[in-house]
C-alpha cells in the first residue's frame, strides 16, 4: 500500500502527532456519545428536533448575538442547510436574536482561527462552531469555553474531547451537534462487505484528524480485516480538485483497482468527474458521504454507487433548540451529544424514493442550486 501526502498535509500531520495523538481502544483521546450521556437523553432531544416548533415564551432584554464560524466555503451544500435550518427554525420559534456568519475554506485553519479570536473578543452570547480540524482549533474553541459569557456549540463533531471532561462542569462545550462520522464509517463499511466482494481498494481522505478517521479509517480497518488490499491512500484536503487529481493517479497507477472509498461530497464530486473523463463510469465502484443534492443527481445519473444520506436539517434545528431551550434555562434537558439520522441510499433508489426521504431531510432547507 502507498500513501500520498501534500505538503499542507505533511505540516498539519507533524502538529497533529505532536499535540494530539487519537489511537484505538482506552487510549483514544475522544468519547463516543454514549459515554457521556445515555441514550434516553439523546432521543428525547431528537422528538423535540424531529416536532414542530414551540414558541419562546422568555422575555429578554435584547435580542441574543450567535456567530457562526464553519467552512462555508466548501463545495457541498451541507453548511448551507444546516445555516437555512437555524435560522428558519429561530424564526418559528420566536427566539429574537441577531447573527454574524463566518466562512472559510474546509483546510483554511488559519483563517477560522482569526474568526475564533475576534468571536472571543466581540463576546457573542452564541458561537457555533464548524472546527476545520477540532484536533488544531482545540485551543481557540478552549478559550472560548472558558469565558463564563460565550455559550459554544461544536458542529459537524460528535465526539466530546476528553482533556474536556465529561461534563460542562469539567470543561465541555454546551453542546456538540452533527451526524456521528463513526456510526456514518461502520454504515458504510457493513454495506460494503455485505454487497461486494471485491479484492482491492484505495481510499481518499480529507485532513488527518478525528473526521477521517472515523468517517474513513473505520472503513479501511472493517475492510483491512475482511482481506481487501489497500493499495493506496490520499489526502486530498477535502477539496474537489485535488480528489479529481488523486482519482486520476490511483487509476493510472492501478487501473485494477475496484473500489476508490471517499469521505465528503466535494471529493466524491471530483472522483467521479476523474472516473467519467477516463472512461471508467461503472467500472470503479464509488460512494458519498452526506447524500447532499450533488450526490444525489450522481446517483440518479448512475456515476455513483452509494452514500450515507443525512437527515441534513437536524443539525440546524438541534442548534435552534439548543439555543432555545438554554435561554430558558432548561440546561438538563439538553444532550452533551446530538447526533441526527442518516440512512443509507443506492442504485436501487430512484427519485421518487429519495425524494420521500427529503421530505424530511430537507424540510427547512429546500430546493440550494448546485453551481
Amino acid at each position: 500500500m502507498k500513501r500520498i501526502l501534500n505538503i499542507s498535509t505533511v505540516l498539519l500531520i507533524g502538529f497533529f502527532l505532536m499535540s494530539f495523538m487519537v489511537s484505538a481502544g482506552n487510549d483514544r483521546d475522544y468519547y463516543y456519545w454514549d459515554e457521556v450521556q445515555t441514550a434516553a437523553e439523546l432521543d428525547y432531544f431528537r422528538d423535540v428536533v424531529r416536532s414542530d416548533a414551540v414558541p419562546f415564551t422568555v422575555t429578554l432584554e435584547r435580542p441574543v448575538r450567535i456567530a457562526m464560524i464553519f467552512p462555508a466555503l466548501d463545495l457541498s451544500d451541507a453548511w448551507e442547510r444546516g445555516y437555512r435550518a437555524v435560522v428558519a427554525r429561530l424564526k418559528e420559534l420566536e427566539v429574537p436574536y441577531s447573527m454574524v456568519t463566518m466562512g472559510s475554506g474546509h483546510a483554511d485553519h488559519l483563517t477560522q482561527k482569526m474568526y475564533l479570536e475576534q468571536a472571543l473578543v466581540a463576546k457573542y452570547d452564541y458561537v457555533i462552531v464548524g472546527p476545520t480540524e477540532i484536533v488544531v482549533q482545540k485551543a481557540a474553541i478552549e478559550e472560548l469555553i472558558e469565558d463564563p459569557d460565550i455559550q459554544v456549540i461544536v458542529w459537524n463533531y460528535t465526539t466530546p474531547l476528553v482533556d474536556w471532561g465529561k461534563t460542562r462542569e469539567e470543561g465541555q462545550p454546551l453542546a456538540y451537534v452533527g451526524f456521528c462520522h463513526y456510526e456514518g464509517g461502520t454504515v458504510l463499511g457493513k454495506y460494503i462487505l455485505d454487497n461486494y466482494d471485491f479484492k482491492e481498494v484505495a481510499y481518499i481522505f480529507g485532513v488527518p484528524g478525528i473526521t477521517s478517521i472515523q468517517r474513513g479509517h473505520t472503513v479501511r480497518d472493517m475492510l483491512t480485516t475482511a482481506g481487501i488490499e489497500n493499495l493506496y491512500e490520499h489526502y486530498a484536503d477535502w477539496d474537489r480538485e485535488k480528489a479529481y487529481e488523486a482519482t486520476k493517479t490511483i487509476l493510472t497507477a492501478y487501473p485494477d483497482v475496484e473500489h476508490i472509498h471517499i469521505i465528503s461530497t466535494a471529493m466524491c464530486a471530483g472522483a467521479a468527474a476523474a472516473i467519467e473523463e477516463m472512461g471508467m463510469t461503472g467500472k470503479v465502484l464509488i460512494n458519498g458521504w452526506g447524500g447532499g443534492t450533488e450526490e444525489q443527481e450522481l446517483l440518479l445519473a448512475g456515476k455513483l454507487d452509494f452514500t450515507v444520506l443525512r437527515m441534513q436539517d437536524d443539525w440546524g434545528v438541534s442548534l435552534a433548540e439548543i439555543i432555545k431551550y438554554d435561554l430558558e434555562g432548561r440546561l438538563d434537558k439538553i444532550p452533551l451529544v446530538f447526533n441526527g439520522g442518516m440512512q443509507l441510499i443506492d442504485r436501487t433508489y430512484d427519485r421518487a424514493a429519495i425524494d420521500k426521504l427529503l421530505e424530511y431531510a430537507f424540510r427547512y432547507s429546500g430546493v440550494i442550486e448546485i453551481k
